[in-house]
């Protein structure tokens, strides 16, 4: 039988001490210090507002300082529960900021981050009026000279692979000056006119932009993407709060990663004895959906995953919602092989929380060579496996309870590895659920598993010096199966976000030692149900927090 609303509370109340002025007041400059906590703008969204310039990075590390300061001046021992817990998960996030400003700083390195302008493209096809967008295009295009001759000025060292990239993010910038905006320009009418002489103005810059890419920046000291083996301890300890070292998350990765392995070999012999699992995975991948009917295939499964989740009891959906597949908007297709989950930010105009799972279409114009290498990464068993960890009961329904999460500290800050550790984590939830239809795909689900190991591998060993660039794209290609191409992709994504890739995994992994504890503490009276419901009513922080906020005042 399950513990009453009443009996819990009780229980809370004696796991709390008697209120004092000590406790209350920390509590109150707790309140009065998150009522100012703003989230951290990313990289991306900082760009189209800020100049880039030395000063303007110099302000944000001293702002960061500043509240770090702040906030350890609340004494946490006179803090309980969950204002204890929010202290601690406002620490890790400035935490994050300042190694990012004061250690990582990839201004110094990665030429990309001064090139805003093209999202651009972004604003022009957006839905809205043209007369909103004028203005924003043009208070964009008036940054751009600036923030690039910032970058000629601040860059100074040379990252061979991020000049490789820049400069051909740079020159495909073109296509905007000379296409996108012209034709926007066109057709929004007289209004538009003060945009051509900015165009050009920051289309001047981006072409001096590219002679220093070419000419200038290969003259700076040779470095590399690393950030260290001292920074990445310092994220893994105070950003992320685990249990580990660069060295000791290393070795886990490829002992899960070995492991893993050892699971495929014995499926592969289940389903066929003459097969390696390897030549079963390549047959997998060429079973895939009509070319011309991939959304709806993927919302087929998107359907069914949320059915399973109900039907099965699996976690409480008491929102009115749903999840819509739809075609990726032309312009964000290149940034991605595959696609791109946006979870409900509020109800749409039925009342309705509604998330979108948007995928690159199948194109006919393109050649026989690309739409086969398109066709083997849509794959049904790719779509059965993702559907769940975007969707039912992953993000979407994640992203539901973050938004009404009552706190907001927690309603409007996340970490990877907590909500990228939960998407995978409902890849296998649905695997012991009886979710996938046979055992190929369960083997596609475990060479998928497969890729989020070999994640934690590279992304510690790239950025400690103990794996090269080519030994990362070597190893999502000889042992997990990717195409050269889109393993490059996926390499340069964790080149410019270290700590972002081990969420997958090593969150996964968490939850499921947080579920094996919950289930020893609750007895007969745990349930899948139970557990993911008190989970999802916490938030979205380090494990470490969550764990101690799931079993704070549970005896």
């Amino acid at each position: 039988m399950k513990k009453s609303i009443a009996f819990l509370l009780l229980v809370f109340m004696s796991c709390t001490p008697a209120s004092d002025k000590p406790s209350s007041e920390a509590s109150r400059q707790l309140e009065t210090f998150l009522a100012g906590f703003t989230p951290s703008a990313g990289r991306n969204r900082r760009a189209a507002h800020d100049d880039l310039s030395k000063k303007s990075f110099d302000e944000s590390l001293a702002k960061t300082k500043e509240q770090l300061t702040a906030l350890r001046a609340i004494d946490p021992a006179q803090l309980t529960g969950d204002d204890l817990v929010d202290w601690k998960f406002a620490q890790s996030l400035l935490v994050g900021r300042e190694l990012e400003q004061e250690s990582m700083q990839p201004w110094k390195r990665d030429p990309r981050l001064y090139m805003s302008f093209t999202s651009l493209s972004d604003v022009i096809d957006k839905p809205g009026e043209p007369s909103t967008k004028i203005l924003e295009i043009a208070d964009r295009l008036k940054l751009a000279p600036t923030q690039l001759a910032n970058g000629m000025s601040l860059l100074d060292t040379y990252v061979p692979r991020f000049q490789e990239l820049s400069l051909f993010m740079a020159e495909n910038g073109y296509v905007l000056f000379d296409n996108e905006l012209p034709d926007f320009i066109a057709k929004a009418g007289a209004e538009a006119a003060v945009l051509t002489d900015l165009s050009k103005a920051a289309r001047a810059s981006l072409e001096k932009y590219i002679a220093f890419l070419k000419d200038e920046l290969p003259k700076k000291p040779l470095g590399d993407f690393a950030i260290g083996q001292e920074t990445y301890n310092l994220m893994l300890k105070g950003q992320y709060l685990l249990d580990y070292s660069s060295d000791s998350l290393y070795a886990y990765g490829w002992k899960m990663f070995n492991n893993t392995l050892a699971e495929l070999e014995a499926l592969a012999k289940k389903i066929d004895p003459n097969k390696t699992w390897q030549q079963l995975a390549i047959e997998i991948k060429n079973e895939y959906p009509d070319p011309g009917k991939m959304i709806e295939a993927h919302q087929e499964w998107v359907d069914k995953a949320g059915e399973h989740i109900k039907s099965k009891d699996l976690i409480t959906i008491p929102w009115k919602e749903r999840v819509n597949v739809v075609p990726r908007a032309e312009y964000l297709r290149k940034t991605s092989y595959y696609g791109n989950f946006s979870s409900a930010k509020g109800k749409d105009q039925d009342s309705i929380y509604t998330s979108e799972w948007m995928i690159n279409p199948y194109e006919e114009q393109w050649d026989a060579k690309r739409k086969q290498e398109y066709l083997v990464e849509h794959d049904w068993g790719v779509i059965i496996v993702t559907a769940p960890h975007e969707t039912y009961g992953g993000h979407h329904v994640q992203g539901l309870y973050q938004l009404h999460n009552p706190r907001p500290l927690r309603r409007n800050n996340g970490i990877s590895i907590f909500s990228e550790g939960w998407g995978l984590y409902n890849e296998q939830l649905m695997q012991e659920t009886g979710f996938f239809p046979n055992e190929r795909i369960h083997l596609r689900q475990l060479q998928l598993r497969l890729w989020r190991n070999a994640r934690v591998i590279y992304d510690v060993g790239m950025h400690t010096g103990k794996l090269s660039y080519e030994e990362a794209v070597n190893l999502m290609t000889e042992k997990v199966g990717f195409l050269r191409w889109a393993a490059q992709l996926e390499i340069d994504s964790s080149t410019a976000s270290p700590g972002y890739f081990i969420g997958y995994f090593t969150g996964m992994m968490e939850i499921l030692k947080m579920r094996e504890a919950f289930k020893q503490k609750m007895g007969d009276q745990f349930t899948l149900k139970d557990f993911h419901d008190r989970l999802m009513k916490i938030g979205n922080m380090p494990p470490a927090l969550m764990s101690e906020a799931l079993f704070n005042g549970i005896q």
